[in-house]
């Protein structure tokens, strides 16, 4: 009888090798999405809140860190003298015509009276620009960095920090209120009518003017922290509001927190405590605590500051831009313009930026500036110091001409420089090359590279400084 069942064991050797038998492989199902059961792993499907799936996949987490997000909107930003283009070159005359909303035009007309120079004045434009770029500037501050780089304590190094940090809050004073004048005015409309009346009586013994560094500062501290910030806690709790209002009422601690920080009276003492360390003594010897105020008042910063008040304008511009008062049509545009400017003042960029806006001789123009004063030269020189390298990346636009690309490397008296004209100078690319040439030899500096060309493609900010994408100087915060 033949062993239909095979309930023996077959001996080994001769079973039928001829084909070989594997378990089959069964490829998911990309239509099944399994239950998520977080007490056990299993296996991947198509649920598209596992960061395992492909970047396609849609209504996924992203676990990107804030270092990642701005690389990625480095990639998109709009560049800023094509967006300035659009708006105040070829935009400018058929706004005028078409009716903006009040007092629009003029602010516009009044903004390029304030950025109207003489060729001779475009120097000191210019530097009133950087200086404005850079709040820490001047002797005071130079002194310090020299307290940081040459003492040993760390104590020492900590307290300075303080100091400035509180510096800074005690300048942006004006700032801070202006912040908190909005975030009172959304967590009014997140209320009760009922609610929302105290808050407002409450917000009305806050002095939005206060002075930096001044005894109103103080007192509006005390309000926010005995008073509004009491109220609001009362209320979410009272109504469970644990959404956007929550969220508001936090970021309002933590502008009360700068509020109380930027006491006058605490900055002179923590300046105090630092003149107890040799180390300060050594580079403040014969400074008067006393002056301190006055000497933090007339930095170039605080100066240019205040010379610079078509800064002001242009935000204001841009701000009613954004609310539509150039038309619903051109609100695209501004966004795109202040997020670029808000992109080139994140903490991650490590280079100062500049903008220049004017007008010389009837003509619009208008410049974006990147430079690195600290870039690195990729060697050491002779006696083991390294030479100072300054990288820099200039776009501007003039109006009726077009876009300009400059690059250069500056190091020991030498430059390295590539320009990229606009294809209508083709034929004074020549001119342009020997005008550069003069102007360089007119202070002093050695050509070592220049190249001058027409239709070249833009450089971009990622390319040019490539230390952005390396993180070598910028601190990666993930949440």
């Amino acid at each position: 009888m033949s062993n239909i069942l095979k309930v023996t064991t077959p001996v080994a050797g001769y079973e039928n090798t001829n084909s070989v038998r594997t378990n089959p492989v069964r490829n998911t199902d990309p239509a099944i999405q399994g239950q998520v059961n977080p007490e056990k792993v299993v296996k991947p499907d198509a649920r598209s809140d596992s960061a395992s799936q492909e970047q396609n996949v849609g209504l996924k987490f992203q676990y990107e860190s804030n270092y990642d997000n701005f690389i990625q909107q480095m990639r998109e930003m709009p560049a800023m003298a094509e967006e300035f283009s659009k708006i105040f070159f070829e935009r400018f005359s058929t706004l005028a015509e078409a009716g903006l909303s009040d007092g629009y035009a003029q602010q516009i007309a009044e903004f390029f009276a304030m950025v109207d120079v003489d060729p001779q004045e475009l120097l000191a434009f210019v530097k009133g620009q950087g200086h404005a770029s850079i709040r820490f500037t001047g002797a005071f501050f130079s002194l310090l960095r020299q307290v940081m780089e040459q003492t040993n304590s760390i104590e020492l190094k900590s307290m300075i920090l303080d100091f400035v940090r509180r510096y800074t809050d005690m300048a942006e004073s004006p700032h801070i209120m202006q912040n908190i004048g909005h975030l009172m005015e959304s967590l009014e409309g997140k209320m009760f009518q009922d609610a929302g009346a105290q808050l407002k009586a409450l917000a009305g013994e806050l002095n939005y003017s206060a002075g930096a560094g001044s005894g109103e500062m103080a007192e509006n501290a005390a309000v926010l922290k005995e008073k509004i910030l009491p109220f609001l806690n009362r209320y979410i709790s009272g109504t469970h509001d644990r959404g956007e209002l929550r969220d508001m009422t936090a970021q309002l601690a933590a502008w009360t927190a700068r509020c109380e920080n930027s006491s006058g009276a605490r900055l002179m003492e923590a300046f105090g405590e630092l003149m107890k360390y040799q180390g300060m003594q050594k580079y403040f010897q014969g400074f008067d605590p006393a002056m301190l105020m006055q000497a933090l008042g007339n930095t170039e910063f605080e100066k240019a500051a205040r010379q610079q008040k078509w800064m002001k304008k242009l935000a204001d511009l841009i701000d009613a831009g954004v609310a539509g008062a150039a038309g619903n049509e051109n609100k695209a545009v501004f966004k795109n313009l202040m997020q670029a400017i808000l992109l080139n003042e994140s903490v991650y960029m490590p280079v100062l930026h500049m903008m220049i806006p004017l007008q010389m001789n009837g003509q619009l123009m208008f410049a974006e500036m990147w430079i690195d004063p600290d870039a690195e030269s990729g060697g050491q020189e002779a006696e083991g110091s390294r030479k100072r390298t300054v990288q820099g990346l200039v776009k501007f636009d003039i109006q009726d001409i077009g876009f300009f690309d400059l690059y250069f490397i500056y190091k020991d008296g030498g430059i390295r420089l590539q320009m990229s004209c606009p294809e209508a100078l083709d034929e004074s690319l020549d001119t342009i090359r020997r005008d550069i040439t003069n102007i360089l030899a007119e202070n002093d500096i050695r050509p070592e590279e220049l190249f001058v060309d027409s239709g070249q493609k833009s450089i971009p900010v990622s390319e040019a400084f490539p230390k952005i994408f390396e993180r070598k100087n910028s601190i990666n915060v993930r949440i």
